[in-house]
């Protein structure tokens, strides 16, 4: 504003000193006193010219500190050329563009760095998945059971006080072998009939060895799992191997010359796969057979000729 009024006035000067070159009529105090006003007139136009320079430069110096650029060129809050402006107008004019496009920039590295996390749990879970998989692939896992597992527990045949039924507990958690043989008595195909049997063999061991059942388990004609000693005590044959990792089932009856009922062969693999559930068994486990030299060599032959052919089978034992 200071440089426009300058300007103005040095204007007028110029437009006062031609028009008195111009003028023929005389002062009234002569050529010395037009001399005197020429030379005032000079100096006034010598410095208002050196205040409009001075002004200028500091314009000039101001635009070239002012943070605010476009295109390479420095620009201040009051332009000569561009004339005045506000500031944050400026301001919000020439930055919105930036920011916009460092606001789009931001957002498309967020979903490129979201996408690529999701993607990562997506192939540790699907690995995660194919691990379980191929794991349990490796264990053996028993055969598919059909037949419910049905266990007729011991305070059901037996009354007397539990603290009477004290036993050796199993040394290994989980038991590595199981020995299967028949009872060499009559069959039953009903509960009472079972039960009646059971404490029939409770009693012969008592009477005979003042021992408690030596069975770890009992299967019944009526497709029954009766609980003799359990899962976590010692068996009571004392001709039989394996005392600390090793459970016997006794199928009640004499199979010498007749097979058992399909349902006791199907709750043998029932009390087999409950024994792997309850982890009281290893599911590597390993199945034998018993031979007695002092008996007919078809002892249990019909019992073990389907026994035989199953995956865990491992032989006999000789007693």
């Amino acid at each position: 504003m200071l440089i426009f009024i300058n300007s103005r006035l040095i204007v007028s000067i110029e437009r006062h000193l031609e028009q008195k070159q111009t003028n023929e009529q005389p002062f009234l105090h002569g050529s010395q006193l037009d001399l005197t006003l020429e030379r005032c007139y000079s100096n006034c136009y010598n410095f208002f010219r050196s205040v409009a320079a001075r002004t200028a430069a500091i314009s000039s110096s101001n635009r070239l500190k002012n943070p605010i650029s476009r295109n390479g060129s420095n620009l201040s809050e009051y332009d000569l050329e561009a004339g005045e402006h506000t500031p944050l107008l400026v301001s919000r004019v020439r930055f919105a563009p930036d920011v916009d496009d460092r606001s789009r920039h931001i957002q498309t590295v967020q979903t490129t760095a979201l996408l690529g996390i999701l993607t990562l749990l997506l192939f540790l879970l699907i690995g995660i998945i194919i691990a379980v998989y191929l794991l349990l692939m490796q264990v053996p896992r028993p055969w598919p059971v059909s037949h419910p597992f049905y266990l007729v527990e011991r305070n059901v045949w037996w009354k007397q006080p539990t603290e009477e039924f004290q036993l050796n507990p199993l040394e290994k958690y989980a038991t590595q072998n199981v020995i299967i043989l028949h009872t060499r008595s009559e069959t039953c195909h009903d509960q009472a009939a079972c039960i009646e049997l059971v404490q029939k063999l409770q009693n012969d061991a008592w009477n005979l060895n003042g021992t408690h059942i030596p069975y770890n388990f009992l299967i019944g004609g009526d497709g029954k799992t009766y609980e003799g000693r359990g899962w976590k005590t010692q068996h009571g044959f004392s001709n039989l191997p394996g005392i600390n990792d090793t459970i016997v089932v006794g199928v009640i009856g004499t199979f010498n010359d007749q097979r058992p009922g399909p349902v006791m062969y199907a709750e043998i693999k029932a009390l087999l796969t409950e024994s792997i559930r309850r982890y009281c068994l290893s599911p590597n486990y390993r199945l034998f057979g018993v031979i007695d030299n002092s008996i007919a060599n078809n002892a249990a032959a019909e019992l073990y000729a389907e026994i035989k052919e199953w995956r865990h089978w491992k032989g006999f034992v000789t007693v």
